[in-house]
């Protein structure tokens, strides 16, 4: 084990839709990582190595993700930098953040409030400028799927929104945009900022895309802009400042409109998207950057930056040397995800041979796992590290109700790689073909 002379204690702080409990979902019990359990617990584990144990010096802020970065900075972080000071009433604080819980940790520092309790700001893929997925969920109720198939955290982003829409009764689209937004403030906080710059473009004849001048979009992120207009506050207010950067991931990086509707009517209408390889998948790699600050950059997506940061964190602790990126670049797993309602029997066979089941509730298989039910018998099953191969999945209907199942992998490298299904047919059978 690992031992710094002087250990700080250290607040983790997830990212979106890196918290489960029932201040999201009613009746889903004590704070967790939820189905997000795979990108964090690599951190927690390699953590240990420097002498910290959640409960003892290391203490997670989980947080309702769907609110605003203030209210979420008010009401989860203030509360638990307290309470973590008054344990350790002669040591300052680190924060280690991942994604959107960079910028909740900035409201704090940057804000009126701050009480000068923050030793190190450790930043992994937060979206300084915003990410592009916002603004299209922002702006047609719906979610984005990536050109090169789903990684993880899109994967994640669909599935709760999935059930969290179903338990409100409510429906993906621009029908119900003013509902989207009113669920999810948290989204509209992440649209790029005016420092991300052009975002909307439309083709001409020719084939060359021009952009469209950020005026006359429809949306801003006023309170990103804010926040980054007084960053500065930031080099005085805590010891060290560092972001780790990941890289060589496609990207959502600018999207594609009817360039028709908007020049005649200011109409709207995404119809593409472009993707950079300079990003981690989620954060394109301007956006993670945190200008006059400690940048640190790896070839890691953004879930994967989770463990592969490591070596990073160990250095800004002057622990031990870090290796190079190229050594440690981040392998994805793939993953079956099947989220559904009612009560179903589900067999899942690969070569004539049965790989999985879930009867009664009851999951069965010699994978890694994850297992998590919801209240309307909402249930949603992760299997990890499947291989390449046909899939065959037989549900028993129970009580011959409608089935209402969405079927998701990650890692097929493909554009259609989910499924929505709605029957109401008994010993219903379909197959999934991972690449």
């Amino acid at each position: 084990m690992l031992q710094s002379l002087h250990q700080n204690p250290i607040i983790l702080i997830p990212g979106l839709m890196g918290s489960m409990g029932s201040d999201i979902i009613n009746g889903t019990g004590n704070w967790s990582f939820g189905v997000a359990r795979w990108i964090y617990n690599p951190l927690i584990i390699q953590l240990k190595e420097m002498g910290y144990h959640v409960g003892e010096n290391l203490f997670v802020c989980h947080y309702d993700w769907r609110k605003n970065n203030n209210y979420i900075m008010v009401n989860y972080l203030k509360p638990m930098i307290k309470e973590v000071g008054e344990r350790f009433p002669n040591q300052k604080i680190d924060l280690i953040c991942h994604s959107m819980g960079g910028l909740v940790a900035r409201c704090y520092i940057q804000g009126n409030d701050y009480q000068y309790d923050i030793d190190k700001l450790i930043l992994l893929g937060t979206p300084e400028e915003g990410a592009l997925e916002a603004y299209y969920l922002w702006s047609t109720g719906r979610l984005m799927s990536g050109k090169e198939g789903n990684h993880f955290y899109q994967i994640l982003a669909k599935g709760y929104t999935w059930i969290l829409l179903r338990l409100l009764n409510i429906s993906l689209g621009l029908e119900n945009l003013e509902k989207i937004h009113k669920t999810f403030p948290s989204i509209g906080e992440l649209i790029p900022s005016t420092d991300y710059g052009n975002i909307l473009f439309y083709e001409e004849e020719g084939g060359e895309y021009k952009p469209i001048p950020r005026s006359f979009m429809r949306y801003e992120n006023h309170f990103l802009d804010e926040l980054n207009e007084k960053a500065y506050l930031l080099s005085q207010r805590v010891g060290g400042v560092y972001s780790i950067v990941g890289y060589d991931f496609p990207t959502p990086e600018y999207l594609v409109v009817d360039g028709k509707k908007f020049l005649d009517d200011y109409e709207e209408i995404i119809l593409d998207l472009v993707e950079s390889t300079e990003g981690d998948g989620t954060v394109l790699l301007q956006s993670a950057i945190l200008a006059g600050y400690n940048n640190y950059f790896i070839k890691a997506s953004h879930k994967g930056m989770l463990k592969e940061s490591f070596p990073y964190i160990k250095e800004i602790y002057n622990l031990e040397d870090v290796k190079g990126f190229e050594e440690i670049a981040d392998v994805e797993e793939t993953t079956l995800h099947i989220i559904f309602t009612e009560n179903l029997n589900i067999i899942i066979d690969k070569d004539e041979k049965t790989i999985a089941t879930i009867l009664g509730g009851h999951m069965t298989t010699d994978y890694d796992y994850h297992y998590e039910k919801y209240p309307m018998n909402h249930q949603w099953i992760i299997i990890n590290g499947i291989e390449k191969g046909m899939y065959k999945v037989k549900i028993d209907n129970e009580d011959d109700n409608n089935i209402d199942m969405m079927i998701m992998v990650e890692g097929m490298g493909k554009r259609d790689n989910q499924e929505e299904i709605k029957t109401h047919k008994n010993n219903y059978e379909f197959y999934i073909e991972v690449y």
